[in-house]
């Protein structure tokens, strides 16, 4: 049995040995060139971590205790080593090992596969929304897969991907890493599924601008005595969108549908079908408005409109695009020097790189960015259809009784379905009470609950006076956040109920006798709120009494009680 001692803080030492306890330093670290992996990602019978685990399916493996501190390098237990590799496997491992770093904090570089992770934690997302999206909106297109992205057998590129990448990388490993970057966000775009959307609707949307003007030019001008190979040469080139360009007009397409429902005044769901050629009409309509005004310069009134979503499309696709000219610009013999430089450029590089680590992290940190703002900034919200949202009412109101979401974030999403459909509000509250009957004692739901009222009482104004008592729950939590919703649920009332003034006049009146300053400025300026309101209720005397040798806040409250 070999006895590979490696370097530690505390010098050399066995990692068997540490494994077994013979001697100190289990949990001591030992440093490694990342490099070590690279004999484990080429063959297919290792399984390698983010991290740096390696398994060697069922025999044996590093599978713990190891660890990523910097570009470049790795960290292992000792033990660890000794515990869980071969001696054939500690010997090559030592050809690896380095003295222990003075200054490698491993939260001060940028792992490019934390970006790989969320790239395609936020495509899955995407695909959710979308996958929801075609079944309630599209449901007359016959389509199996409604995903976005199609991330099915993408686990061998996603592991090449994630294999080491640093200054000693080739431009052909660096070219295979862009093919391989093309195939999971580019190439896996599910043109199927917007083929068929596009062609459901009119099938001219799948063409871009120039290659409609083509096919007008085939369709009406071309007349019999032009030779037929001119004819055909010409309808070769009048091919449909491909892959980022009909993702680009897929989400600009969201975007007119989500309007044009909307301006038609679609609002529930026995509307929504029977309407569905008006709405097809209607974006096309608005599409060929748009084809006319970039080929044949013809003004329309939604031109401005059209032209700001394609270029906040485009901008937030700008480094897939980016991506997709890395990949073209590559050759047999390496780049094309001139396209390379300008990518290059474009990245924010002066010069030319010969780092493609360098390139290839910044370049995985840009286009994560992109996938992220398809998912926050690009798919547009479902058009507002009374049958669905009956049915996210009923789904927020079982997170908030489950909390599997934040309660501020449930409420918020409460409070937006109100926005579009106000009829909804006495379901909502009654489902919001009931949960409140299992949450009452909780100070999160509690204080959230108090934030929700305040927030909808813009919308619903008087309705919100009802429900002061689970305002005035959250004071024993949150005394200057409790008054202040009072004064917003005062202001957004046209009137004021006699329950409402005589429940929160009391409450005042006792808060004023609260010793902290801000409780005292607070519960002031409920008082001001209630002079504006209904100022013939306010009893001068008992609020004169209350603010007895109290420094008065309010120009207005000093002129009601007659102080100067």
């Amino acid at each position: 049995m070999g006895d590979t001692k490696f370097i530690t803080k505390s010098g050399l030492k066995s990692a068997r040995k540490a494994a077994r306890h013979e001697i100190d330093g289990f949990l001591e670290l030992v440093y490694f060139k990342e490099d070590v992996l690279k004999k484990y990602e080429s063959n297919k019978d290792f399984s390698i971590g983010d991290q740096g685990t390696v398994l060697f399916g069922h025999k044996w493996g590093l599978f713990r205790g190891v660890f990523r501190i910097a570009k470049g390098y790795l960290a292992a237990h000792l033990g660890d080593l000794g515990d869980g590799l071969p001696d054939k496997e500690l010997a090559h491992w030592k050809q690896f090992n380095v003295k222990p770093p003075k200054n490698r904090d491993p939260n001060n570089y940028f792992d490019f596969r934390d970006a790989l992770r969320r790239m395609v934690h936020f495509m899955k997302l995407s695909n959710e929304r979308i996958e929801n999206h075609i079944e309630k909106f599209y449901f007359d297109v016959e389509i199996e897969n409604t995903n976005l992205f199609n991330l099915n057998n993408m686990e061998n590129i996603f592991q090449n991907l994630k294999k080491v990448i640093n200054k000693k990388t080739t431009v052909d490993e660096f070219q295979t890493k862009i093919i391989f970057l093309n195939i999971l966000l580019i190439e896996s775009i599910n043109k199927e599924l917007i083929h068929k959307v596009f062609v459901t609707i009119n099938k001219d949307l799948l063409y871009s601008y120039d290659k409609l003007g083509l096919k007008e030019i085939d369709d009406k001008y071309l007349i019999e005595n032009i030779p037929k190979e001119l004819k055909t040469i010409l309808k070769k080139s009048i091919e449909p969108l491909k892959s980022l360009r009909l993702l680009e007009r897929f989400l600009l397409l969201l975007k007119i549908n989500y309007d044009v429902t909307i301006s038609l005044k679609i609002r529930n769901l026995s509307d929504l079908k029977k309407r569905k050629k008006d709405i097809y009409s209607k974006i096309f309509e608005e599409f060929t408005n748009f084809y006319n005004y970039k080929v044949h310069k013809v003004g329309f009134r939604n031109k401005d409109y059209f032209l700001n979503n394609e270029k906040m499309i485009e901008e937030d696709l700008s480094f897939l695009f980016l991506l997709n000219r890395f990949r073209n610009s590559s050759a047999a013999h390496g780049f094309n020097e001139n396209e390379y430089k300008k990518i290059l450029k474009k990245l924010g590089f002066k010069g030319v790189q010969k780092d493609y680590s360098i390139i290839y992290e910044l370049l995985i940190s840009k286009v994560s960015y992109n996938i992220e703002r398809i998912y926050f900034n690009l798919i547009a919200p479902d058009p507002p259809i009374l049958d669905y949202y009956k049915d996210y009412l009923r789904e927020s109101l079982e997170k908030l009784m489950d909390k599997s979401k934040s309660y501020q974030y449930v409420f918020e999403e409460l409070a937006s379905y109100l926005d579009d459909f106000p009829e909804l509000y006495e379901n909502l509250i009654e489902g919001a009470i009931r949960v409140h009957t299992n949450k009452k004692r909780e100070k999160d739901f509690v204080i959230e609950f108090g934030c929700f009222i305040e927030s909808i009482s813009h919308s619903i104004k008087e309705k919100s006076q009802d429900l002061v008592e689970y305002v005035l729950e959250g004071y024993d939590y949150e005394k200057l956040l409790t008054i202040a919703h009072i004064s917003h649920i005062i202001k957004n009332s046209d009137k004021i109920s006699d329950k409402f003034y005589d429940r929160v006049y009391k409450f005042i009146i006792e808060s004023l006798k609260d010793n902290d300053p801000n409780v005292d400025f607070c519960s002031q300026h409920v008082l001001f709120c209630l002079i504006e309101k209904c100022p013939e209720r306010l009893n001068k005397k008992e609020m004169e009494e209350a603010l007895n040798g109290k420094k008065i806040h309010y120009n207005l409250i000093k002129e009601y009680i007659g102080r100067r």
